[in-house]
């Protein structure tokens, strides 16, 4: 298996002497390959792999979006949302959804006509300026009908 990711030393050093470095991709264009560096730069083990742990985090989240993508759209990923419920019915579910992040899943989970119908209702007769109205309406993307993480 080709690996991707490589160390870039910085050259320098720290004040104390010791080496700085940073995570870097390899890229190859035309015959010629290069490092980009995708990390910040690191002056020791704890703050390269904090570095590392969130590039985890976000390479785990493009697996999560790309599993749906896959799995094509759900009522309501996982959460009690079915295809015959109203727009109301579904937003009382969407609103005691705690986490936004999750709040945010189970919205963009939903078929498109759904969240449409879903939008439509909280944009004309929700309280827009505070709760779950408030972060849809500040996130809500008209052209996708997806909302945005922030």
């Amino acid at each position: 298996m080709r690996r991707f990711f490589d160390l870039i030393r910085v050259p320098g050093g720290s004040e104390a002497g010791l080496p700085k470095v940073s995570l870097g991709i390899k890229v190859k264009i035309g015959g010629r390959e290069t490092i980009c560096p995708v990390s910040g730069v690191c002056d020791s083990f704890d703050s390269l792999e904090s570095e590392v742990g969130s590039i985890k985090e976000e390479l785990e989240e493009i697996l999560d979006m790309t599993k749906r993508i896959f799995k094509g759209p759900s009522p309501g990923g996982g959460f009690d949302i079915t295809p015959d419920m109203t727009e109301e019915e579904i937003w009382k579910v969407l609103t005691d959804i705690g986490d936004e992040k999750l709040f945010i899943d189970a919205f963009n989970s939903m078929d498109e006509a759904t969240r449409k119908r879903v939008a439509d209702h909280v944009l004309t007769r929700c309280n827009i300026f505070s709760g779950k109205g408030s972060v849809f309406s500040s996130r809500y993307n008209n052209d996708s009908g997806l909302l945005e993480r922030a």
